[in-house]
């Protein structure tokens, strides 16, 4: 049996009751389709785009002594290409949904990761030479707060992009939730992803804004806002299940 809901695809509940629950989640889309090839091949170019900007293989040991200190920043920009991967995996093993939409959307944010490699590694060699004192190093210069302003909007304009993406993801699911026959946990767990990422989206809008408008001594506060998302990203869950809990 087919286990990716494509086009027009009615699922009965005898195959839902049918397929592997994982985290009680009824898994769709276990059938690794064309689009899933794609899409994990992107991704795994987009890592070597990133590889590859790190200028060229140090050949004595002063250059490899430069090199490390570039690890932190290139393991957090790994570390963030592996989310949005990871995040569109799941995606895709829940729901399995391929249609003309979730297709555009998916080559949509492909798209938005290549751009987005770039400013991602920037941000993070300044962020750890910035907090080091300049021990980590940096290839990359900024000589004006215009410049700083120029690279923060970039870096965020990726991220407003790629969480829109994602935000419509999970609304394309909902309007596809008769379809793929989702129960009330798998629709809650929809709606609270969908909040997710319009809350990450909003720092983002945010940050732009920060960027420019905010004095110069105040610029780097538009990039050090996102921490304040891994306390703020788990309240739409939790409020979900306050809400449920009270019924």
């Amino acid at each position: 049996m087919s286990t990716h809901a494509s086009s027009g695809r009615q699922w009965t509940k005898t195959e839902i009751d049918r397929l592997i629950v994982e985290d009680q989640f009824h898994l769709r889309g276990l059938e690794v389709t064309r689009l899933d090839t794609f899409v994990d091949a992107a991704f795994a170019f987009v890592l070597t785009l990133l590889v590859i900007s790190f200028d060229e293989i140090p050949s004595n040991y002063a250059d490899m002594a430069v090199a490390a200190k570039r690890i932190p920043a290139f393991a957090a920009s790994f570390a963030m290409l592996m989310v949005f991967w990871l995040r569109h995996r799941r995606w895709s093993r829940r729901y399995g949904l391929e249609n003309s939409e979730t297709i555009l959307l998916s080559v949509a944010l492909i798209l938005v990761v290549l751009v987005y490699v770039y400013p991602l590694r920037v941000i993070f060699e300044l962020l750890f030479s910035s907090i080091s004192g300049g021990y980590l190093a940096t290839s990359f210069e900024i000589e004006t707060y215009d410049e700083a302003r120029g690279i923060l909007v970039f870096y965020s304009g990726g991220v407003l992009a790629l969480s829109l993406l994602f935000n419509q993801l999970y609304r394309a699911t909902l309007r596809g939730s008769t379809s793929l026959v989702l129960n009330q946990i798998e629709l809650r767990v929809t709606k609270v992803n969908m909040q997710v990422w319009a809350l990450v989206a909003s720092f983002a809008l945010l940050s732009i804004l920060l960027a420019l408008v905010v004095p110069d001594e105040w610029v780097s506060v538009a990039g050090y806002m996102y921490f304040a998302l891994f306390a703020l990203m788990p309240i739409p869950s939790f409020l979900d299940r306050r809400r449920n809990a009270e019924k």
